[in-house]
């Protein structure tokens, strides 16, 4: 088999039109990430993640967004999975490690092996209202303890974790999936916000999520997403991770309210994403199929 590209990449629908399929088997993304829109029934979706494999390999990352509360995209189909703040409350990491394992056994019977979860970031009193309830606590120790015990969970079920949204949006004040967003935090400030990253990345998380937000005091040029200095510099060489970086979606404001989405994937994988993640627009994902193929000859 062809060696895949590194996308990430979002489904239209239900089932794979003839047009999806010529897709997967162009772009050869090493992945697809799922949504509510392509949930209609178990079979169904066991389906349509069969036919993905068939294109793509059996090796294929079969990826969700499952980190509980409003952020789980079948919540009628999977086992309860209460919210993030809820779990942190009751600082009960066995009982975290019981939820994130039953889930992740539901998500691997259906062929999902990685949960872009668990959000480490730390509530802030100037956090974005949409953080509230993804978040473990207000508190670096509890929020590391809540999400190692999450991972735990799902990586004894067989599903990998994603520790998100490095370098940390807990101090952003906009929602990157609107529009960009300057986390003014000192270096010193910020290294009190990746207490739970260090620790996460301690106990062996498989993935990080890297944001869109800018980060002045680390890189005064460009959004974490795309650079080296973040992704580099300070997530591999000064944290020691050694998983796989993934970009946030692409297709987000924060990036697509000023960069072409061509551009945006070549800039994201040469700062050190392992994956660039176009989770919607068909037509943007063959666009920055195209320029990453000519970038690349």
């Amino acid at each position: 088999m062809l060696k895949k590209t590194p996308f990430m990449l979002g489904l239209p629908g239900l089932t794979l039109s003839e047009e999806d399929h010529q897709r997967l088997k162009t772009i050869r993304p090493q992945g697809i990430i799922l949504f509510a829109r392509n949930y209609e029934s178990t079979p169904q979706i066991k389906k349509l993640i069969q036919d993905v494999k068939s294109i793509l390999g059996k090796d294929t990352l079969v990826s969700v967004d499952h980190e509980g509360g409003r952020v789980v995209r079948f919540p009628q189909a999977l086992p309860e999975l209460p919210a993030p703040r809820i779990l942190g409350e009751s600082r009960d990491p066995e009982k975290v490690r019981s939820y994130s394992r039953r889930a992740a056994e539901a998500l691997l019977d259906w062929g999902i092996n990685l949960n872009l979860a668990p959000v480490v970031d730390i509530l802030r009193p100037d956090s974005h209202p949409r953080m509230i309830d993804r978040c473990f606590g207000t508190e670096g120790t509890l929020v590391s303890e809540m999400a190692i015990a999450f991972i735990e969970g799902m990586q004894e079920a067989g599903v990998q974790c994603t520790a998100k949204h490095f370098p940390g949006i807990g101090p952003a004040r906009e929602d990157t999936h609107d529009t960009g967003t300057i986390v003014d935090l000192s270096r010193e400030e910020l290294e009190e916000i990746w207490q739970p990253f260090r620790a996460t990345i301690k106990a062996g998380v498989d993935w990080v999520m890297v944001t869109h937000a800018t980060y002045p005091s680390l890189d005064p040029k460009s959004p974490a997403t795309f650079s080296s200095t973040i992704i580099q510099d300070i997530l591999r060489k000064d944290l020691g991770f050694q998983g796989s970086i993934i970009s946030d979606d692409l297709e987000m404001g924060a990036i697509a309210n000023t960069y072409s989405v061509g551009k945006a994937a070549i800039m994201c994988l040469e700062a050190g994403c392992s994956i660039a993640s176009l989770c919607l627009d068909t037509k943007l994902q063959d666009e920055a199929y195209e320029a990453f193929t000519k970038h690349n000859t």
